[in-house]
């Protein structure tokens, strides 16, 4: 038993796992400025290890809103692209810089790297995210409260991301925190 437990643990430690973020500000659909988030986790593993290189989807988080993209690339579950890492709109909630509601299966978010990187595991450290949708509304009625699902404005001109790359679960190294104090003004 107490080789299996230590063969097991020693297996596991063999990736390494890394936390990629960038932040930068940006306007949102409604004009406001706020901070946008972008980050994703790879594990990568020795050639001779069985298991294979592996990332999250990348999300990208605006401040303020409680709607978070995923863009998944094409070999990832829920992929809604063949060939870039993006999210498609939903017909509810977004619509073409036009106004009219985007259509399903339409690409609203796509990223990629300098290198035209296709693949969240290959990304390099300076992206381009390009957003060519519009929220249908920046706000959405829960009930008890209207919930803020805005994200960067659409622009013909890719925002460009400088990527931190650190260990995951560091303590001292880790993705910013979108703080709240700027959505209590508004």
């Amino acid at each position: 038993m107490g080789v299996v437990l230590v063969l097991a643990v020693g297996l596991t430690g063999c990736a390494t796992h890394r936390t990629h973020y960038s932040a930068m500000t940006a306007d949102n659909s409604a004009g406001q400025e706020r901070r946008v988030l972008l980050k994703w986790k790879t594990a990568r593993y020795p050639a001779w290890h069985w298991r294979q290189d592996s990332a999250t989807p990348v999300t990208v988080e605006t401040q303020c809103s409680q709607r978070a993209w995923k863009l998944r690339d094409p070999g990832m579950d829920g992929a809604c692209s063949d060939d870039a890492i993006a999210a498609c709109g939903d017909p509810r909630l977004d619509a073409a810089t036009s106004g009219q509601p985007v259509e399903e299966g339409r690409v609203c978010m796509k990223v990629t790297d300098s290198d035209g990187s296709t693949r969240v595991q290959e990304l390099g450290s300076r992206l381009e995210l390009t957003v060519s949708c519009q929220p249908r509304q920046t706000g959405v009625d829960m009930g008890d409260e209207v919930v803020n699902v805005d994200y960067p404005r659409a622009s013909s001109v890719p925002y460009t991301f400088r990527v931190r790359t650190v260990p995951t679960g560091s303590l001292i190294q880790r993705p910013p925190q979108l703080g709240d104090r700027v959505c209590d003004e508004d």
